[in-house]
């Protein structure tokens, strides 16, 4: 099971600087959600040998009224150019209709046929070519129904899909949205029952959608996950929160969400085959913070600080 992680870029931390020092820290691969960032990261991905999961952006709008208007063969050929080992690439991300504010966002039939059709037809180009690189699509948590099962729906999706990938959190809504998801992820990092129940919950879920893909011969990528480090947080004039990590107990959190990883991938014969953190390094810029979905937690998802330092040993994760 690769471990690997998106490292966004801005904030004054120089790109290749970070992913220097993934790697040094024993990561393997990084995550990118278009070809600008791609092209971006390839001088130091080739110094370091670390693989890309590549990312192509999808107008979910424009997809279900017609899928074609969204093939870019041209973005496609450039990834396989660019000369870096390629994990898959990404064709779109959380796509929803009914806007992102929560309550409100649905994952529908029109979305996944319309995917399965464009990911076909990338299938089809890339088999033309000579390319074996695997496509993939980053689904959230509304792809399942109340019991946990994939969406009747979904199906032809996950059938063109040569991995299924997941963003999956062991999070609920409340450790999500407005401040109080602070006090949300002070509770799952300080209070050990807190964790347990959390995790068992995550680990409930993760089992279950593995037993599905297994029974569909289908390989999973969990291409987003992990949780915040913040323990509360300072607002700095009106806008500018600074989250307050408690970094031993993260630490502590992260070294038990990995061997619960790790033992449920055993389980079903290594189907994980790897998994992504959102994200490497705290964001106190994210566009998530103040938009309608008002997650201000996003702040504190970094396995380092804003800075770029580390906020544990890294390396017992890998």
């Amino acid at each position: 099971m690769k471990i690997g992680a998106w490292i966004h870029t801005g904030g004054g931390v120089p790109l290749e600087g970070q992913i220097a020092l993934a790697a040094e820290n024993g990561l393997s691969s990084i995550r990118c959600y278009h070809l600008e960032y791609a092209e971006q990261a390839v001088p130091a991905l080739m110094q370091t040998g670390l693989s890309l999961l590549a990312g192509m952006h999808v107008d979910g709008e424009a997809l279900v009224q017609d899928w074609h208007s969204q093939v870019q063969l041209e973005e496609l050929a450039r990834y396989h150019e660019l000369g870096i080992p390629l994990e898959g690439i990404c064709v779109g991300n959380e796509l929803r209709e009914g806007g992102d504010e929560p309550g409100k966002k649905r994952f529908t039939a029109r979305l996944s046929f319309g995917l399965a059709n464009l990911l076909t037809a990338y299938r089809l180009w890339l088999d033309e070519h000579g390319y074996t690189t695997p496509l993939t699509y980053a689904m959230e948590g509304i792809v399942f129904d109340r019991e946990g099962y994939f969406l009747e729906w979904l199906w032809p999706l996950i059938d063109a899909c040569d991995v299924v990938s997941l963003n999956a959190y062991p999070m609920d809504g409340q450790a999500w949205f407005t401040f109080g998801a602070f006090e949300e992820s002070r509770r799952f990092l300080c209070d050990p029952r807190t964790r347990h129940d959390r995790l068992a919950l995550f680990e409930l879920h993760l089992r279950r959608a593995l037993q599905q893909l297994e029974l569909a011969g289908k390989p999973l990528v969990l291409s987003e996950t992990g949780f915040p480090s913040a323990v509360g947080y300072q607002l700095e004039g009106d806008r500018f929160v600074v989250p307050q990590s408690d970094n031993e107990q993260y630490g502590q959190a992260m070294r038990e969400f990995v061997t619960l990883l790790r033992r449920v991938n055993a389980d079903y014969r290594e189907r994980i085959q790897a998994i992504y953190f959102y994200e490497w390094r705290d964001n106190l810029y994210h566009d998530k913070i103040w938009n309608v979905e008002q997650s201000p937690i996003h702040v504190a998802f970094g396995l380092c600080d804003r800075f770029g330092m580390s906020k544990f040993e890294i390396r017992d994760l890998v």
